[in-house]
């Protein structure tokens, strides 16, 4: 039960929670259901994330083109992911607020590398991967600038029309 304790406590369930389910065998305390359930929904989006890309890399390498593709949008979807992601670490969101964020841009700068790397630019796909994951390990670390990391969120927001 101490294994179960270990894995569980505190990553899905607040010590308080573990305590309702496994010990007092109470599972229907409605404040740790809600807690337990937003938890698992949590890891299950960031599981079906790890795969959200892949038909597209997949198809992609299959057909030894990226024709049809913007780098650009690549570029852009990158920074509002960065943003995203890049906030939820500074404020320390739990991994399952961000982590879908986290395998989208992996996938996302697989996408960008394989729209460089097929339009014949293999030394610029290389330098683009490097600079992209290069840059954005520093941002966390310097925090000095929070108004940067405020302005990459507020980049996110789309206004209403």
């Amino acid at each position: 039960m101490e294994m179960a304790r270990g894995l569980l406590v505190p990553g899905v369930l607040p010590e308080r929670c573990y305590d309702q389910f496994f010990l007092q065998f109470n599972v229907l305390d409605v404040p740790c259901l809600k807690i337990a359930l937003s938890k698992i929904l949590g890891f299950g989006i960031i599981a079906g994330s790890v795969l959200v890309k892949v038909p597209q890399i997949v198809k992609l390498v299959q057909a030894g083109s990226a024709d049809g593709l913007s780098f650009k949008s690549v570029l852009l979807e990158l920074l509002s992911l960065s943003g995203t992601l890049t906030t939820a670490i500074t404020h320390g969101f739990p991994f399952s607020a961000w982590g879908e964020v986290l395998f989208l841009i992996l996938q996302t700068v697989t996408i960008g590398f394989l729209i460089q790397h097929f339009g014949g630019r293999t030394s610029a796909a290389w330098y683009y991967q490097g600079s992209f994951f290069n840059s954005n390990s520093h941002i966390p670390v310097s925090c000095n600038s929070m108004a940067v990391i405020t302005a990459m969120q507020v980049s996110n927001v789309q206004p209403c029309v």
